[in-house]
């Protein structure tokens, strides 16, 4: 119960403080880092955090980056691999950022079956009259047409954090760099 009493206060403070919002942000920003340099940046973000961001960076690290172990002062393996999360080399490369891909088919496969138990031949039927449209959308691709643009405002925002990370190696703030890149995306 007190985990989601803080978790609906951080969330009133992240919708009505934009520094705050910024801040816990920045935490997300540790995705374009490159692996070899995450200790440097999660310890500068330590000290830079609000005490109430603190337990989102613990759970970060845990997860993510991997917790110290005291014994042999080196990082236990994080839960998801470096390579599983990591945004550094998919923006230099430009790759997609985002499983936006994904998020819509399952929206998509949501609407179609219209509630929450749908019967074994609903979700059939359903799955067939998607994949129907998926191979009609592959062959327009495939007689080259192209496939639709993402909103200018994301490619603006794709850009400049392309720029950023560009510039990582001359950047040697650990927090200016967080910031610029935390600068460029919402959360919801």
């Amino acid at each position: 119960m007190q985990r989601h009493i803080a978790a609906v206060g951080a969330t009133r403070q992240y919708n009505n403080d934009p520094d705050f919002a910024l801040k816990a942000r920045m935490i997300l920003a540790l995705a374009f880092v490159p692996h070899c340099d995450l200790d440097i940046y999660t310890e500068a973000l330590s000290d830079f955090l609000p005490e109430e961001l603190m337990p989102i960076l613990d759970w970060f690290e845990y997860n993510y980056i991997g917790i110290y172990n005291r014994r042999s002062r080196r990082r236990r393996p994080p839960l998801y691999p470096h390579d599983m999360w990591s945004k550094y080399e998919t923006t230099l490369n430009d790759e997609d950022q985002t499983n936006n891909h994904t998020e819509a088919i399952h929206r998509r496969i949501a609407f179609e079956l219209g509630g929450n138990h749908p019967t074994l031949w609903k979700f059939i039927e359903t799955l067939m009259k998607l994949q129907k449209g998926r191979d009609l959308y592959m062959e327009q691709l495939i007689a080259g047409r192209r496939p639709p643009l993402k909103l200018k405002k994301y490619r603006s925002a794709d850009e400049r954090v392309k720029k950023i990370v560009l510039g990582y190696n001359n950047e040697r703030d650990a927090l200016k760099y967080l910031k610029g890149v935390a600068h460029n995306y919402q959360m919801n």
